[in-house]
């Protein structure tokens, strides 16, 4: 290479370094406080802050002037509230991968005596214009939202789709929600013509891109205090990814398009909903015009009304792995049910522990039409109606299955009243060295022996998740979603109490 060539590489090199330099150094961070800021100040300091951020109705004057840029930060101040006439939220404004945009928190920064979450409070009243919504991250990629609370959302009448939600998130890529606490919604009587079909907290897209890379995570989602003690909505719809969140109280749970991973959620108390809306704790229905493929670990799901785990409505074959859940009281709901009337799909259900109502199988075969091609392998199922009711046109393959009557299960101690819940307490069992060594079919990428487990609750509406455990499994494998832990001395190795609620 001569000496002039690799002095213009030299040159590229440092112009591409510079601009990225340059991209860092002019990220700025903005403070918001409705409570003593001006949407006159310059908004980049705590003692000049914003009272509303771009994207807010009535943001103006110099906050209506910025747009945000890639590597903008835009902090709430903690413990202040926003009302009603402050929303929606309409953000036009994306981020980058190794810049996303960051709306959240900084927890130095309060008032009161201890910091708390930014209040976003509709005063249980809907929000007035054309969206009944509190954020709409429509059409933009790479941006983050972080620690804030939502509340005392209202409807009457039905609303429209895409229109009666916490959050919408239509054509929009790589969001990520993250330890949100959203609650207290409301409703009118269904008497009026009010309908929960368009209520669901978290929209995200049945069309391309179908929010690729986008996730929720460590929120908690609870509708104790909402109408009814929680008798409507969705936590999410149409969203690839939901993590170690802890939702209860609600009519449906998690409700997955597209493809991505739904692990380490706490899920229960499913209602019945006030206006005949399915009922669904975790369903897994893609929508891409892609096959799909969902990795669906270590969730708990109890006291569930409607299906538990379902997974169907594929217009396109997909794959679906399901390990380490477990899923009992069940006393008004359908255990894990499969629906291929759409279309075929390939499903492994591996290591599961199930328990379901009297009388129910714990896999259903509902609407079956298609050459679907199911995998059991190392489920433990307390039944006293079998393990499935799987025919033509699946095709299924059983494999070290071990199934037991709920007085069996409970004279060798799996009951739901253990600190974990159907957990082997001694050995020898039925579950214990029981299983097949399943690695060669195991879903790539993720470990066999990874043993982690749903979340619970701590103080101020905080997911709290246990530290991720390892315990090999050995030549021989168990039965079930434990792994009864040889390098424990014999004890169940799940480090969070799986019956959990929250406070």
């Amino acid at each position: 290479m001569g000496p002039l060539v690799s002095g213009y590489r030299r040159l590229a090199l440092m112009l591409i370094f510079g601009f990225f330099l340059q991209a860092a150094a002019s990220a700025t961070t903005y403070y918001i406080d409705y409570a003593a800021g001006s949407d006159s100040n310059n908004g980049t300091s705590k003692t000049t802050p914003w009272q509303r951020m771009p994207g807010m109705t009535g943001c103006s004057a110099t906050c209506a002037a910025t747009a945000p840029k890639a590597g903008d930060s835009f902090i709430l101040k903690g413990g202040v509230t926003w009302p009603n006439a402050a929303f929606p939220i309409t953000w036009k404004w994306s981020g980058s991968s190794s810049a996303p945009i960051y709306i959240g928190v900084d927890q130095t920064w309060y008032t009161g005596g201890s910091w708390t979450r930014p209040n976003f409070d509709a005063q249980t009243t809907a929000i007035g214009g054309t969206y009944n919504v509190f954020m709409r991250i429509n059409s933009v990629s790479y941006v983050t939202v972080d620690n804030i609370e939502m509340k005392n959302f209202y409807w009457d009448g039905a609303g429209t789709y895409g229109g009666l939600n916490y959050i919408t998130a239509s054509g929009s890529q790589y969001i990520t929600l993250e330890n949100l606490y959203l609650h207290a919604w409301n409703h009118h009587a269904a008497g009026d013509g009010t309908s929960s079909a368009n209520f669901m907290v978290i929209l995200g897209d049945t069309n391309s891109p179908y929010d690729n890379g986008s996730l929720l995570t460590k929120s908690v989602i609870d509708g104790s205090d909402s109408t009814n003690g929680g008798d409507s909505g969705a936590y999410i719809y149409s969203c690839p990814s939901a993590t170690y969140n802890v939702i209860h109280d609600i009519s449906n749970g998690i409700l997955a398009g597209g493809q991505g991973e739904i692990a380490n959620n706490l899920i229960y108390n499913l209602h019945p909903d006030f206006s005949g809306v399915h009922e669904n704790a975790l369903a897994i229905e893609t929508v891409a015009a892609t096959n799909g493929v969902f990795y669906v670990h270590d969730n708990v799901i109890h006291d569930s009304y409607g299906e538990s785990l379902y997974v169907g409505y594929p217009p396109k074959a997909f794959t679906v792995y399901a390990w380490n859940n477990v899923v009992y009281n069940l006393a008004n709901s359908n255990p894990v049910h499969i629906d291929d009337r759409y279309g075929p799909m390939t499903l492994y259900f591996f290591n599961n522990t199930v328990v379901p109502k009297s009388g129910n199988q714990c896999f259903l075969q509902v609407g079956s039409t298609a050459s679907s091609t199911v995998t059991l392998g190392n489920n433990h199922c307390i039944s006293d109606s079998g393990l499935d009711n799987f025919s033509a046109p699946v095709n299924v393959t059983r494999t070290t299955n071990v199934l037991q009557s709920p007085a069996v299960a409970t004279a060798q101690g799996f009951t739901s009243s253990q600190p974990f819940v159907y957990s082997s307490s001694a050995s020898p069992n039925a579950t214990v060295g029981a299983g097949t060594n399943l690695t060669s079919s195991w879903p790539p990428a993720y470990s066999a022996s990874d043993t982690s487990y749903a979340c619970s609750v701590a103080a101020g509406n905080a997911v709290t998740c246990p530290a991720r455990t390892t315990e090999a499994r050995g030549t021989t494998w168990d039965v079930g979603a434990y792994e009864f832990g040889s390098s424990t001395g014999g004890a169940p190795t799940p480090p969070s109490d799986l019956s959990a609620l929250v406070q």
